[in-house]
Protein backbone atom coordinates (compact mmCIF):
# COMPACT_ATOMS: atom_id res chain seq x y z
CA UNK A 1 0.00 0.00 0.00
CA UNK A 2 0.90 3.47 -1.23
CA UNK A 3 0.87 6.72 0.95
CA UNK A 4 -1.01 9.07 -0.12
CA UNK A 5 0.76 12.10 -2.27
CA UNK A 6 0.01 15.56 -1.59
CA UNK A 7 -2.54 17.21 -3.03
CA UNK A 8 -1.73 20.72 -4.72
CA UNK A 9 -4.73 22.93 -5.63
CA UNK A 10 -5.52 22.37 -9.45
CA UNK A 11 -5.53 18.55 -8.80
CA UNK A 12 -7.93 19.52 -5.70
CA UNK A 13 -9.84 21.60 -8.54
CA UNK A 14 -9.54 18.35 -10.76
CA UNK A 15 -10.69 16.16 -8.22
CA UNK A 16 -13.42 18.24 -6.77
CA UNK A 17 -14.93 18.57 -10.80
CA UNK A 18 -14.85 14.68 -11.01
CA UNK A 19 -16.74 14.50 -7.57
CA UNK A 20 -19.41 16.85 -8.87
CA UNK A 21 -20.29 15.40 -12.10
CA UNK A 22 -20.00 12.16 -10.60
CA UNK A 23 -21.44 11.96 -7.64
CA UNK A 24 -21.78 7.97 -7.40
CA UNK A 25 -18.15 7.97 -7.08
CA UNK A 26 -17.85 10.56 -4.77
CA UNK A 27 -20.65 8.50 -2.14
CA UNK A 28 -18.47 5.41 -3.09
CA UNK A 29 -15.35 6.86 -1.53
CA UNK A 30 -17.30 8.27 1.65
CA UNK A 31 -18.33 4.78 2.37
CA UNK A 32 -14.63 3.62 1.74
CA UNK A 33 -13.77 6.26 3.96
CA UNK A 34 -16.36 5.41 6.60
CA UNK A 35 -15.57 1.28 6.36
CA UNK A 36 -12.23 2.35 7.18
CA UNK A 37 -12.74 4.43 10.66
CA UNK A 38 -14.82 1.37 11.41
CA UNK A 39 -12.28 -1.32 10.63
CA UNK A 40 -8.68 0.54 11.80
CA UNK A 41 -6.76 -2.32 11.25
CA UNK A 42 -8.24 -4.01 8.18
CA UNK A 43 -5.88 -4.16 4.81
CA UNK A 44 -6.93 -1.80 2.46
CA UNK A 45 -8.28 -4.26 -0.43
CA UNK A 46 -11.74 -5.36 -0.84
CA UNK A 47 -13.30 -6.28 2.26
CA UNK A 48 -15.26 -9.62 0.92
CA UNK A 49 -11.32 -10.41 0.47
CA UNK A 50 -11.02 -9.50 3.89
CA UNK A 51 -13.20 -12.20 4.83
CA UNK A 52 -11.70 -14.60 2.77
CA UNK A 53 -7.98 -14.16 4.54
CA UNK A 54 -9.70 -14.50 8.01
CA UNK A 55 -11.01 -18.47 6.68
CA UNK A 56 -8.27 -18.95 4.52
CA UNK A 57 -4.92 -17.89 6.14
CA UNK A 58 -3.39 -19.77 9.48
CA UNK A 59 -0.27 -19.42 11.60
CA UNK A 60 1.15 -22.91 10.32
CA UNK A 61 1.77 -20.80 6.77
CA UNK A 62 4.77 -18.57 5.36
CA UNK A 63 4.41 -15.50 3.22
CA UNK A 64 5.42 -12.09 1.27
CA UNK A 65 3.98 -9.39 0.61
CA UNK A 66 4.90 -6.55 -1.83
CA UNK A 67 3.79 -3.59 -0.90
CA UNK A 68 2.98 -2.48 2.67
CA UNK A 69 0.75 -1.00 5.01
CA UNK A 70 -2.16 -1.71 7.37
CA UNK A 71 -2.14 -5.24 5.57
CA UNK A 72 1.19 -6.23 6.61
CA UNK A 73 0.34 -6.42 10.59
CA UNK A 74 -2.95 -8.24 9.90
CA UNK A 75 -1.20 -10.59 7.84
CA UNK A 76 1.84 -11.12 10.25
CA UNK A 77 -1.21 -11.56 13.14
CA UNK A 78 -2.48 -14.30 11.08
CA UNK A 79 0.69 -16.17 9.46
CA UNK A 80 4.13 -18.21 10.94
CA UNK A 81 6.45 -16.24 9.05
CA UNK A 82 5.69 -13.20 7.20
CA UNK A 83 8.53 -10.99 4.93
CA UNK A 84 6.99 -7.80 3.53
CA UNK A 85 9.07 -5.47 0.99
CA UNK A 86 7.95 -1.56 1.03
CA UNK A 87 10.63 0.82 -1.57
CA UNK A 88 9.22 4.37 0.32
CA UNK A 89 11.25 5.01 3.20
CA UNK A 90 8.60 7.59 4.96
CA UNK A 91 6.06 4.66 4.46
CA UNK A 92 8.13 2.06 5.98
CA UNK A 93 9.39 4.05 9.34
CA UNK A 94 5.71 4.71 9.72
CA UNK A 95 4.29 0.88 9.22
CA UNK A 96 7.56 -0.39 11.01
CA UNK A 97 6.65 1.37 14.06
CA UNK A 98 3.47 -0.50 14.06
CA UNK A 99 5.12 -3.45 13.80
CA UNK A 100 7.56 -3.34 16.29
CA UNK A 101 4.67 -1.85 18.70
CA UNK A 102 2.47 -5.08 17.99
CA UNK A 103 5.35 -7.36 18.74
CA UNK A 104 5.53 -9.15 15.76
CA UNK A 105 8.78 -10.09 16.08
CA UNK A 106 8.29 -12.97 12.92
CA UNK A 107 7.31 -10.06 10.59
CA UNK A 108 10.43 -9.15 8.29
CA UNK A 109 10.15 -5.94 7.07
CA UNK A 110 12.53 -4.88 4.49
CA UNK A 111 12.97 -1.61 2.67
CA UNK A 112 14.04 -1.75 -1.00
CA UNK A 113 13.65 0.89 -3.13
CA UNK A 114 13.15 0.90 -7.04
CA UNK A 115 15.88 0.28 -9.59
CA UNK A 116 13.92 2.67 -11.85
CA UNK A 117 12.04 6.03 -11.38
CA UNK A 118 8.61 5.88 -9.59
CA UNK A 119 6.49 7.21 -12.30
CA UNK A 120 8.38 4.76 -15.41
CA UNK A 121 6.41 2.39 -16.57
CA UNK A 122 6.81 -1.42 -15.51
CA UNK A 123 7.51 -4.19 -17.41
CA UNK A 124 6.75 -8.32 -17.20
CA UNK A 125 10.08 -9.28 -17.77
CA UNK A 126 13.81 -7.16 -17.28
CA UNK A 127 16.82 -8.18 -18.26
CA UNK A 128 18.25 -7.79 -14.62
CA UNK A 129 15.50 -8.41 -11.90
CA UNK A 130 14.45 -5.56 -10.00
CA UNK A 131 16.22 -5.85 -6.26
CA UNK A 132 12.12 -5.13 -5.41
CA UNK A 133 11.46 -8.53 -6.93
CA UNK A 134 14.70 -10.41 -6.68
CA UNK A 135 13.83 -10.86 -2.81
CA UNK A 136 11.85 -14.08 -3.15
CA UNK A 137 14.69 -15.65 -5.29
CA UNK A 138 15.84 -16.67 -1.22
CA UNK A 139 12.85 -19.07 -0.96
CA UNK A 140 12.97 -22.33 -2.71
CA UNK A 141 10.55 -23.22 -5.17
CA UNK A 142 7.48 -24.43 -3.92
CA UNK A 143 8.01 -23.15 -0.17
CA UNK A 144 5.48 -19.99 0.20
CA UNK A 145 1.85 -20.75 1.21
CA UNK A 146 0.97 -17.07 0.56
CA UNK A 147 1.88 -14.08 -1.97
CA UNK A 148 -0.03 -10.37 -1.89
CA UNK A 149 1.33 -8.32 -5.01
CA UNK A 150 0.61 -4.83 -3.94
CA UNK A 151 3.12 -2.56 -4.47
CA UNK A 152 5.54 -1.74 -7.69
CA UNK A 153 6.53 -4.03 -10.64
CA UNK A 154 3.22 -5.82 -9.99
CA UNK A 155 3.75 -8.04 -13.19
CA UNK A 156 6.95 -8.65 -12.63
CA UNK A 157 6.28 -10.08 -8.96
CA UNK A 158 3.49 -12.33 -10.32
CA UNK A 159 6.14 -13.93 -12.76
CA UNK A 160 8.99 -14.40 -9.95
CA UNK A 161 6.23 -15.84 -7.52
CA UNK A 162 4.62 -18.55 -9.37
CA UNK A 163 7.22 -20.93 -9.10
CA UNK A 164 7.71 -20.37 -5.44
CA UNK A 165 4.12 -21.30 -4.31
CA UNK A 166 3.10 -24.63 -2.69
CA UNK A 167 0.69 -26.32 -4.94
CA UNK A 168 -2.48 -25.30 -2.98
CA UNK A 169 -0.76 -22.07 -2.45
CA UNK A 170 -2.75 -18.47 -2.90
CA UNK A 171 -2.00 -15.45 -4.85
CA UNK A 172 -3.36 -12.44 -3.99
CA UNK A 173 -3.17 -9.42 -6.73
CA UNK A 174 -5.03 -6.21 -5.44
CA UNK A 175 -6.30 -3.55 -7.98
CA UNK A 176 -6.69 -6.03 -11.04
CA UNK A 177 -9.15 -3.70 -12.18
CA UNK A 178 -6.13 -2.06 -13.65
CA UNK A 179 -5.89 -4.33 -17.14
CA UNK A 180 -7.79 -7.67 -18.15
CA UNK A 181 -7.11 -10.62 -15.52
CA UNK A 182 -5.42 -12.35 -18.34
CA UNK A 183 -2.86 -10.16 -18.78
CA UNK A 184 -1.54 -10.26 -14.95
CA UNK A 185 0.31 -13.34 -16.06
CA UNK A 186 -1.44 -15.67 -13.58
CA UNK A 187 -1.44 -19.37 -15.40
CA UNK A 188 -5.04 -19.95 -16.79
CA UNK A 189 -4.85 -23.07 -15.17
CA UNK A 190 -4.36 -21.83 -11.50
CA UNK A 191 -7.80 -21.62 -9.95
CA UNK A 192 -9.68 -17.95 -9.23
CA UNK A 193 -10.91 -18.60 -5.64
CA UNK A 194 -11.97 -14.63 -5.27
CA UNK A 195 -12.66 -11.76 -6.86
CA UNK A 196 -14.58 -8.94 -5.78
CA UNK A 197 -14.62 -4.68 -6.11
CA UNK A 198 -13.67 -2.63 -2.51
CA UNK A 199 -14.07 1.10 -2.39
CA UNK A 200 -10.78 0.92 -3.81
CA UNK A 201 -10.50 -1.42 -6.54
CA UNK A 202 -10.63 -5.13 -7.17
CA UNK A 203 -8.96 -7.76 -5.44
CA UNK A 204 -8.79 -11.04 -6.65
CA UNK A 205 -7.12 -14.69 -5.47
CA UNK A 206 -5.89 -17.64 -7.48
CA UNK A 207 -4.76 -20.82 -6.02
CA UNK A 208 -2.26 -22.61 -7.44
Amino acid sequence: MLPAQKVTRPVLWDRLRFWASHPWAFVSRLEGEFYKLRHPDEPWISDRAVRFCETSLTTKMSGLEWGSGRSTAWFGRRLKRLVSVEHAAAWHQRINEKIKAAGLDHVDYRLIPLDHPVEAPTHREYAELPRYVKVIEEFPDASLDFVVVDGHYRQACIRAALPKLKPGGLLLVDNTNWMPLSEWGVPANWKQVHRSMGFEGETTLWRK
